[in-house]
């Protein structure tokens, strides 16, 4: 059987459900096992090797069902998450952990998760975390099998959480996914393992350890070959390390990386080669606790999986969520450095109209820029970093008012940007969890559109009086096409039309003059009208006069517009019809 490397894995979950926690005890229990010996650091990683992954699911899975050489969980500094880490055809990692808060079940970033890794076809295992925060469960000194710590809680707490469990598998279940306990799966291709954990006690860690393993080598096989040859990376992010100077924070997740191997790196406007001057890890301390400056251990070469500091020339121009790949002559560099070039531009041809979106690394840019075609925004420019005064005034010109806005994921917006804040012509949004944003957004573009449909009405709904002409009729019915005279206002087609009565007359289709169709008259104009609904000698006469039929919202709104008196005049003629059995219209 070939080599196999370390499944990566990431955890993803909505907010506040207990991500960090849950790594942190898988942390624990690596430095508890006393299989584990020597605790190997990694950046924005944590490696659970083989030894101690025998030693904590020991029991739960038998020596001949373990081949892999253990799990590396990718840590994502702060607020990265799975979507913005990328290798060469999809996501870093070859697993996941979806966290659930047991009390909460399914919430709109876990929808957003699960749309994620359905469009990655990642594997993935449900960490049910917070069960020792329901009613019935029972403290024990030490963590204990999961089955027999469901059990210790009794019937009371066995039928909450099966409800809790039931809840979480029927909030799946709508997103496409069939799930149940783990221990009740009979065959995880087509369902889904809920593992509930309690990560300040630990129960549960160890078969969600075990399940991970098991989804590994069942179906990960051809994926996680060991490659010696080559090496990939992902760029985490870049920092500074004293004594080193400008790193790139990597995930090694192909093949093999060394001091002095020429190497092609995304960088914020091109791919870039560069040599490898150093590769380093952080040397453990001794309370097993990260420093605040960590003591850096020196290595000539690292292989995959691993996460470890690079430095390297031009390293400080590397784009974070970009990507690094190993060289070895002139035709590999050339082919590469097309390859990362295309894995740069991730996002759709952009449209005409649409928004602008950034984010702080390309796979979150690509996430974004997929949850916007699946919520049918259109996308005018994309960026990866702060966003600055150029792009606002781009996104300020483009036709549709609706579209004037920058959705910013994770970045800043820089102070220039828009001076104007908020009563510039640019919506920015900013947010740390892509679901606010797109919500945000959509929340705007509603109210936005709602906006503009009232300004349309208040140009179109404008207060006007008018008479119709004698000699004058064109056409009887049919619409009624007459000759008038614009009394006062202004006139214009699309409005509805109404006598001194009140009795509406209908629509005023499209004015006339001297045989050219005109937008609008003003007051004086003698002209043909057409108006729909309209019968002469029925609800129209020679020598009528007609209103404006303006609608009391609209009545309401020219308050607040400068209108001239007679305009002023027209608009009380109206209310004064409508009074009689509404005594406040219009105020």
């Amino acid at each position: 059987m070939p080599a196999l490397r370390e499944p990566i894995v990431s955890l993803l979950g909505h907010v506040d459900h207990g991500k960090t926690s849950l790594l942190d005890r898988i942390a624990g229990s690596v430095r508890a096992s006393k299989e584990a010996g020597g605790i190997t650091q990694h950046i924005g990683a944590i490696e659970v090797p083989g030894p101690t992954v025998r030693a904590l699911t020991e029991g739960i899975l038998r020596t001949d069902q373990f081949t892999v050489p253990g799990l590396l969980f990718v840590d994502t500094p702060g607020h990265r998450s799975f979507e913005t880490m990328r290798r060469r055809g999809g996501a870093l990692a070859d697993l996941a952990i979806l966290v659930v808060d047991a009390r909460e079940g399914v919430m709109p970033q876990t929808r957003e998760s699960v749309q994620i890794l359905r469009h990655e076809k990642t594997p993935f295992a449900v960490a049910m975390t917070k069960i020792d925060l329901l009613a019935g469960w029972r403290k024990v000194a030490s963590p204990v099998p999961l089955v027999e710590q469901i059990a210790k809680g009794g019937p009371d707490f066995i039928r909450t959480l099966d409800a809790r469990v039931y809840t979480i598998a029927e909030g799946l279940n709508g997103l496409g996914f069939s799930a149940e306990r783990y221990d009740r799966v009979s065959d995880f291709a087509h369902n889904v393992g809920i593992v509930p954990v309690s990560s300040k006690s630990g129960v549960g860690v160890p078969e969600l350890i075990a399940l991970l393993v098991g989804l590994s080598q069942r179906f990960l096989k051809d994926e996680l070959e060991l490659v010696v040859e080559g090496g990939e990376a992902t760029i985490l992010e870049r920092s500074d390390q004293k004594g080193v100077g400008p790193v790139g924070n990597i995930i090694l997740y192909s093949g093999r990386l060394a001091v002095g191997d020429e190497i092609i790196v995304n960088g914020r406007s091109a791919p870039f080669s560069a040599r490898v001057r150093g590769i380093y890890r952080p040397l453990p301390s001794k309370e097993g606790k990260s420093a605040r400056t960590p003591r850096l251990e020196s290595l000539g070469q690292v292989e995959a999986a691993a996460g470890v500091y690079l430095s390297a020339t031009g390293i400080e121009d590397a784009m974070p969520g970009g990507l690094l790949r190993v060289v070895r002559n002139e035709e590999e560099r050339e082919r590469f450095r097309l390859e990362l070039q295309r894995e740069s531009q991730p996002v759709a041809d952009p449209a005409p109209s649409g928004v602008a979106i950034f984010a702080d690394t390309l796979g979150g840019l690509e996430a974004l820029a997929f949850e916007c075609r699946e919520n049918q925004i259109p996308v005018h420019e994309t960026g990866v970093g702060p966003v600055g005064r150029p792009s606002v005034l781009r996104i300020a010109t483009v036709k549709d008012p609706t579209h004037r806005a920058i959705l910013a994921f994770n970045v800043p917006i820089l102070p220039d940007a828009q001076p104007e804040g908020e009563s510039g012509p640019v919506k920015i949004f900013r947010a740390e969890v892509m679901y606010r944003l797109l919500d945000e957004y959509a929340t705007w573009h509603t109210e936005r559109l709602r906006h503009l449909a009232a300004e349309r009405r208040l140009a179109l709904v404008h207060p006007a009086k008018l008479e119709v002409l004698a000699g004058f009729v064109f056409r009887a019915s049919k619409p009624a096409i007459v000759g008038v005279k614009v009394l006062g206002g202004t006139l214009r087609p699309g409005i509805r039309l109404m006598r001194l009565d009140g009795t509406e007359v209908g629509v005023l289709k499209a004015l006339q003059k001297d045989g050219d169709s005109v937008a609008e008259a003003a007051a004086g104009t003698e002209l043909a009208a057409s108006i729909d609904g309209a019968v002469m000698g029925r609800n129209l006469k020679e020598g009528d006069l007609l209103l404006v039929s303006v609608p009391e919202g609209a009545a309401r709104a020219f308050k607040s517009q400068s209108l001239t008196p007679t305009e002023m005049a027209i608009l009380e003629e109206v209310a004064r019809i409508h009074r009689p059995s509404q005594p406040f219209w219009g105020q």
